[in-house]
């Protein structure tokens, strides 16, 4: 399915949540490492970004240390906004923009993935740090945009960290 943006699975449809409200949920099975979805948006450059008028939050993902893929408009939120946070995630990322599944998941299932394995970020606001409410067995309690530094996350998540921060992480070892 195309979004404006990003290009989704047919499989994939926005529901409710008990915990964030809004979610995305598996209509049909994902078998492991199955394409959920291609992430999209405008392509910019960091100091492009830096112009925008201070009333965009973008929350761009970090392509590089100098691109971001950023912004939509609100009339462009999509079904790949609604992705929600997890400790315990069935998805991770494989290259840039692809969100694939890191197990097989089930028919009904909230399609999730952990915060750390992507830097997402505004800039016109702080570097976030937020209560988790997941509730798995794993829950940090709090997620922040510096958790991809956090070696025991590195080694759980390692091939499902988007190719960015990959890069990063493979020049800290």
């Amino acid at each position: 399915m195309r979004d404006s943006f990003s290009l989704t699975s047919p499989k994939l449809e926005v529901g409710k949540t008990t915990k964030y409200g809004k979610g995305v949920f598996a209509k049909g099975k994902f078998k492991k490492d199955e394409i959920i979805t291609v992430f999209g948006g405008y392509i910019m450059s960091r100091k492009d970004e830096l112009l925008l008028p201070s009333s965009i939050n973008d929350n761009g993902i970090f392509i590089s240390d100098d691109i971001v893929l950023g912004i939509k408009k609100k009339s462009e939120i999509e079904i790949a906004s609604y992705f929600n946070h997890s400790c315990s995630p069935n998805s991770g990322f494989k290259g840039q923009i692809f969100l694939v599944a890191m197990r097989d998941i089930e028919k009904g299932e909230e399609i999730t993935f952990d915060y750390a394995m992507v830097l997402h970020k505004s800039k016109n606001l702080p570097p976030y740090k937020m209560k988790c409410f997941c509730l798995s067995k794993d829950c940090r309690k709090i997620v922040s945009d510096s958790d991809w530094k956090n070696k025991y996350l590195q080694k759980k998540y390692k091939g499902y960290f988007q190719f960015y921060l990959q890069e990063k992480i493979n020049k800290q070892i």
